[in-house]
């Protein structure tokens, strides 16, 4: 978690979940700007068992496993998925310890988009 802790000088709110796979965690770092990230580990979803039989698609959930070193990243906007940021228009998918930090990185430095941060004056009517 020590790799969170700065983020282009700013100290992120960092929640960490237990996620539907026993022994993984979700990370969601929380920015100024109201905009976080979602971070999971990336699955692998075995198509067949060890025998070559193919898995039903309920079966392939159950046996999914964590592939180390990958991650899902999604950009969060006052805590709801976001899909509409320069950076992604869906959730980023097997990115590497250096793709998830320059990630991290570029929605820290999203510009706040609500319609108060843009039009201060308008709170106070």
């Amino acid at each position: 978690m020590k790799r969170f802790e700065n983020i282009n000088g700013e100290k992120p709110i960092v929640e960490v979940k237990e996620h539907a796979i026993p022994g993984s965690k979700h990370i969601i770092l929380t920015f100024k700007n109201g905009y976080g990230a979602s971070i999971i580990p990336e699955y692998h979803y075995p198509k067949t068992d060890k025998d070559g039989n193919e898995l039903r698609p309920g079966l392939q959930v159950r046996n999914r496993k964590v592939i180390p070193g990958l991650y899902e990243v999604a950009v969060f906007y006052n805590g709801e998925l976001c899909y509409d940021t320069p950076i992604t228009k869906d959730v980023l998918r097997s990115q590497n310890d250096p793709e998830l930090q320059r990630v991290v990185g570029m929605i820290q430095r999203l510009e706040r988009m609500d319609i108060h941060y843009l039009h201060p004056e308008e709170q106070d009517a």
